[in-house]
């Protein structure tokens, strides 16, 4: 008895290609996720908050504000931009579906910019910032594509094209 590959992932060339390459970026945003995350508590752990003179209730729900806006429009991007209806059109298949996910995974990483600031100003515990981080390894583990996603097509993916890098 033979196993199957494990790197075969059942799809034809250009979808495998484009799942492929698509992996590659979401992950490598989630290392800078990694690194922006261990940066922001190295920063958080040494140096003491900022002092302003804006109002510190405001500027939490501003910020938190901030965190919510983004994940929703990430996921806005995750399931309408990068949905199975705007999938239908083979030629644009694989750049809406790279596109959509990086992009996801891109705005995860833009909560952590909200977290530093959260930490600076508001409160620098774990507490406080770990929201801020969840969100981005969550928006990233989201983005990760599956080759579920570009399964079912009555249509293939025209060889073509290299992803954009």
């Amino acid at each position: 008895m033979t196993r199957p590959d494990p790197s075969s992932d059942g799809l034809e060339p250009a979808a495998s290609h484009w799942l492929e390459r698509t992996r590659s970026v979401v992950l490598n945003v989630m290392v800078v996720d990694g690194l922006a995350i261990a940066a922001t508590g190295l920063i958080l752990r040494r140096w003491e908050g900022i002092e302003t003179d804006l109002d510190r209730g405001l500027l939490k729900k501003l910020l938190l504000g901030g965190l919510f806006g983004v994940f929703i429009v990430a996921l806005f991007v995750l399931g309408r931009l990068g949905g199975r209806s705007r999938l239908e059109a083979p030629i644009t298949r694989g750049s809406r579906y790279f596109t959509s996910r990086v992009a996801a995974a891109v705005l995860g990483w833009c909560t952590l910019p909200l977290g530093l600031a959260y930490g600076m100003l508001i409160d620098p515990s774990l507490g406080g910032v770990a929201p801020f981080w969840l969100a981005a390894m969550v928006l990233g583990r989201l983005a990760l594509p599956r080759a579920l996603d570009l399964e079912g097509f009555p249509e293939p993916m025209p060889e073509g094209p290299e992803p954009p890098r």
